[in-house]
């Protein structure tokens, strides 16, 4: 299986991400068909995305988990799940730190047939080729999410990003929304947008999926960046750094 990355676009000054934001000059249905071929363990949450790791367990971001919004059920081909508890990561400052930035949701029932991506453990990130996959808000990078230029239509879309970093804060992984006419820009070259906070970053070995980090934030700040623009950072948090602590959990 070709290994893409998927850029989810979050927002500037260090917010949270939502939908998917696109390259500007390439069809907008190639982001829909790589999210029919590589998203089966994505969910819509009722507040952002998340991602089936067992049949009745989410990973998600916390800032996503602890608002209201999220409700108290999960819904799957239209069939609604109960949450049974929301675990948040016990180190995470809500309003004070972006730090562990994970949460997990648990079920109160198995969901059939569904997907499931594993927990990577290694610390060998750097320059793999991910996929992300998000519902949220979509647009293009020359416009990034400014007034009139958001689609709201919130279908499921994909995208390629390399991760070419790490925030020295540590418990993250970075990617680039690279321009086209880059060097380092992939033909599905994206970052999440307002709405896909939680959402995976995917990396295939074969046809089993490994998810790398959760859909935390974006951060164009020191390059003048707006939100969703070419240039700006997304930050996702490192699952490897968190694998222990989600194996205890889920145990």
């Amino acid at each position: 299986m070709k290994l893409l990355s998927t850029v989810l676009i979050g927002l500037l000054c260090l917010t949270s991400t939502d939908d998917i934001v696109m390259r500007h000059d390439v069809d907008e249905a190639k982001y829909l068909a790589l999210a029919d071929q590589y998203a089966g363990s994505v969910i819509r949450l009722n507040a952002g995305c998340g991602t089936f790791i067992r049949s009745n367990w989410i990973i998600t971001a916390a800032h996503v988990a602890v608002v209201p919004q999220i409700g108290e059920d999960v819904t799957v081909d239209g069939v609604k799940y109960k949450i049974k508890q929301k675990v948040i990561h016990p180190e995470f400052r809500e309003g004070q730190s972006i730090m562990h930035d994970v949460a997990l949701l648990e079920l109160e029932k198995d969901v059939p047939d569904v997907e499931l991506a594993k927990i990577y453990t290694k610390d060998d990130e750097l320059g793999k080729e991910i996929i992300f996959a998000g519902t949220g808000w979509a647009g293009t990078g020359d416009k990034g999410m400014a007034d009139g230029a958001i689609n709201k239509d919130r279908k499921m879309r994909a995208a390629q990003n390399k991760i070419d970093g790490f925030r020295p804060s540590g418990g993250f992984i970075r990617f680039t929304f690279d321009a086209p006419d880059s060097k380092d820009a992939l033909p599905l070259e994206g970052i999440s947008g307002p709405g896909d906070s939680g959402g995976p970053a995917l990396w295939f070995d074969g046809d089993q999926a490994y998810i790398l980090g959760v859909s935390s934030h974006q951060d164009g700040r020191g390059m003048g960046r707006p939100e969703g623009r070419y240039g700006v950072y997304e930050y996702y948090t490192r699952v490897s750094d968190y694998a222990d602590w989600i194996g205890q959990t889920i145990k």
